[in-house]
Parts: C-alpha cells; structure tokens; sequence
C-alpha cells in the first residue's frame, strides 16, 4: 500500500489553524485539496492494473470516481475533526505545537490506521467488481459458490457462508457479495451448474444478515459490481450536508504526471477525438533543443520545462483558474503536437523543403485554433496574443508572414483558417504548399492576383525577415 504523506496532513493542518476553523468551502483551496489528493492516490492504487487485471475502463472510471468521492468525504471529516480541536476549554485558539499533538493523533487513526483497512477493502471489492463484471458476461451459464480464505483466522460468521452455493440472479449476492466487513479475504468464484448442491436461498439469505447483524457492518449489505462502487453509501463518511457533497463532486483529482495528463485528455470524448490514431503517451524530450515531437501515432514528447508548465496549466484549466503566460506557451506547444496527430494519413516521408511548409501550415493551424482547445476545458481563450505571435517557436516568422500575405491579398482570414485546416488534416504532408496557396487563391476577390505569384509569397515566407516580406508583398501585389 502507498504511504500516505504526513507532512500533506500537517499543512492543512496549519491552513486550519491560520483560518481560525474549518469550513466545507475549504476543501477547495489547496492545502486541503492535497489531503483529498493523497487519500485518492492511495486508494486509486487498489484498482491499479498490476492489482487488479482486464478491468473494462467504463468500470475503472466508476469504482475510480466512487474512491475520490469517498476520499473527499473523508478529508472533510478528518479536518472538521481537526477544527473542533482547534479551541480550549475557554473558546481560545491553541498555539500551533499544543494544537498539532491533537492533529497528530487524528493524522494516525484517519491516515495509517483505518486507511489501511479502506486500501484492503478497496483492493477486495474492486476485485469482486471484477469478477461480477465476468460473470455478467457469461449470464446463467454456471452457478456461483461462496468461499472464505479457509485458516484459522476466518471470522466464525464467514465460516458459516462457505460453500453457499446460488443462481447468478439471486438476490443474496445484492447484498452479500464480498467483502462483507473491514479485511474481508472471502471470495466468489462459478462452478459448473450440477456439480454442488444448490443452498437454500433463505437460510443463506439469514447466514448472510447474521454476519452483518451489528449496525457497523450493515453497510457491507451492497454488490461492488452491481453498484459500480469500492464504498457503500451508508458508510459514515458518506454522511454529510449537500453543500459538502456538491463541494466534492465538483472537485477533480490533481494531475501529477504527463500519463495523469493524458488520461485526463482521454475523458473528454471531444478531445479524444482530436488524435486520428489515440492519444498514448507524453513523455519528457531526449533532446533539449526541441520544444516537441510527435509520432503522429498518439506518442508527444516535450521539453521538460514545457511539460511541467502544460500539467500546472491543466490543473488551472480544470479548476477553472487563469494560466500564466508561459503555461499558455507550453500549452500552444502541446496543441501543435496534437494538430500533427489530426492528420488522417499518418506519418509519412517528406523533404526538407516539404517539412517547411507541412510546419508552416501545422503552427497557421493550431495557433488560430487555440480557442477550440481551452473550450474543450470549459474555458475562455487566455493570451490570445499567442494567436497572433508566438516567440518561441522556429515557425514564428513564418506564420506572421503568411498572416501578412493573406491580410494583403485582402482573403477572407477565416475561409483561409478552415481550407488550410481541411488540406492539413486530410492530404499528405508532402503536398502542403498547394494548401497554403490554394487556400488564399480560392478566397481572394482580385482575380488579377495569380497562382503563381501566390507560390513564390508563400515560399518567401520561409525566406524573409517580416520588414522585408513586407517590401517584397509591396513589389509583388499592391499596385
């Protein structure tokens, strides 16, 4: 089990102490978000795949979803515990050393001790999910035989259910399926229809309530596959007001590594679709003298630095907050990868005179479609001078020049965008000149502007410094 990081606890810990109390409003600041944060991380380990084999994604993202929500839960009980202790007998704010042997005592019972218990029940029941997920696919094929871990440490209650034996539809497993208590080791398993001796459905349904008799464990009465759920709903965590429930529901766990970074792309069925062969991974650059790369099979790698302004800016997207100038540079790198991956051919081989003009046209792209990209996050365009100027990349000039020559030739600027954009994503990258040119031939007024001139101002684009494409647009076009 992943150690839950004390020092996480202390922290918001001190923000509790500084706030003079706790609020539901404060799971959203930081401090305590981190403690949401780490619980999740640990539970989230419980469904991982090195734990738990062939989970079908529709129902990792369900029982993943139902331990950040119950994770949340506890963070706000945990530190509204932590509030309570905040004041003496006298209603006085306790100095910080005083106050914190206190914290230290409830960072032990939430955090070591019972999260212990709620990682191994975790791992259980996402397992029993599982299982109950197969045994959905094969309907009434074969029975199902309850089974307890067979030592001498199995509870007397357990025992009695052993080999109970029932019908896949029968309702004893709505509310007895595994785990059935904190480190339940019992399990499910089928059986061949005829080979044991089918049980009494009563008498199990009443072994069954005898086992979870006690108030305690009544909450166990629940399916984790039928549910879709790691956690009951009446578990004591889950008691809480709808401010607090809404407050956590609208939290989202924090991204860490570029993989939490293409995971949390991969959500947005939109943004799925913007990778012609699915987005697969995004790692660290080799070369520290690229800003980014692309497979165009689904693999973006990224400088160091870039990536780890793009992963903060997700978080800012996602939590609704402001990106700073140089995240939203990162995050323009990161477009223009995925605009690569928007073509439908795939890679190819071509020139370097034809790579020229393919990154011409791939920055034209992606940079007057950065708005599609923050939309995709619920947000607004941020520096949109980007759109327009982008320092950091070798194709700036480019790019202003070829703004210049469609703003001179006096083209429709957003026919231009969508022809550019359809020759990219659907032609070869060998032939992408013929898109640059046609795309303002086709959208001018002035039939007296001729195609070939078109070729050499797009060719010049590479060429020239913007003062001088200005003077060769001058010689070239305004009569």
């Amino acid at each position: 089990m992943p150690a839950f990081d004390d020092e996480v606890f202390r922290r918001a810990a001190e923000f509790v102490h500084k706030r003079g109390g706790f609020t539901a409003g404060m799971l959203k600041e930081k401090p305590v978000r981190d403690v949401t944060q780490q619980t999740y991380r640990v539970l989230q380990k419980a469904i991982s795949k090195d734990i738990i084999q062939n989970t079908p994604e529709e129902l990792t993202a369900a029982l993943e979803n139902n331990a950040f929500l119950f994770s949340g839960f506890k963070t706000y009980h945990s530190l509204k515990e932590v509030g309570l202790s905040l004041v003496d007998d006298k209603g006085n704010i306790r100095p910080f050393d005083k106050f914190y042997d206190d914290v230290a005592k409830i960072n032990e019972r939430y955090n070591r001790n019972w999260l212990i218990a709620e990682y191994n029940h975790a791992v259980a029941a996402s397992q029993m999910a599982v299982k109950w997920y197969d045994f959905e696919q094969d309907g009434d094929r074969y029975d199902l035989q309850y089974r307890t871990a067979g030592d001498d440490r199995v509870r007397e209650e357990h025992a009695a259910l052993a080999g109970v034996t029932l019908t896949p539809d029968d309702a004893f497993w709505d509310s007895f399926m595994p785990p059935n208590g904190w480190n339940c080791r019992c399990t499910v398993i089928q059986v061949r229809k005829g080979k044991y001796l089918r049980s009494d459905s009563e008498k199990a349904m009443r072994l069954g309530k005898d086992m979870t008799e006690e108030p305690k464990k009544r909450m166990f009465r629940f399916n984790p596959g039928k549910e879709l759920r790691l956690f009951p709903d009446k578990h004591p965590y889950m008691k809480v007001s709808k401010t607090v429930e809404k407050t956590v529901y609208d939290l989202i766990p924090e991204i860490e590594t570029p993989r939490d970074a293409v995971d949390f792309i991969n959500e947005s069925p939109e943004r799925k679709g913007w990778f012609e062969r699915g987005f697969k991974e995004l790692k660290e650059a080799t070369k520290q003298n690229i800003n980014g790369s692309t497979d165009m099979n689904g693999r973006i790698v990224m400088r160091a630095d870039r990536m780890n302004r793009v992963i903060s800016a997700l978080n800012k997207l996602q939590w609704g907050e402001e990106v700073d100038f140089d995240e939203a540079d990162a995050l323009a790198t990161l477009w223009h990868e995925i605009t690569h991956n928007r073509n439908k051919l795939g890679n190819m081989r071509v020139t370097a005179l034809e790579t020229r003009y393919m990154e011409l046209a791939n920055e034209f792209v992606s940079r007057k479609t950065l708005p599609e990209f923050y939309k995709s996050f619920g947000a607004e365009m941020q520096h949109p001078e980007l759109m327009d100027n982008r320092l950091s990349t070798g194709y700036n000039t480019w790019v202003r020049n070829y703004d210049s020559l469609i703003k001179a030739t006096g083209a429709d600027a957003g026919k231009v965008l969508d022809s550019v954009k359809k020759h990219l994503f659907n032609d070869r990258y060998d032939n992408q000149l013929e898109g640059l040119v046609n795309a303002i031939k086709d959208n001018v007024t002035d039939e007296r502007i001729e195609k070939n001139t078109l070729r050499r101002l797009v060719n010049y684009c590479l060429k020239k410094t913007e003062a001088d494409y200005q003077k060769t647009l001058k010689d070239l076009l305004i009569k």
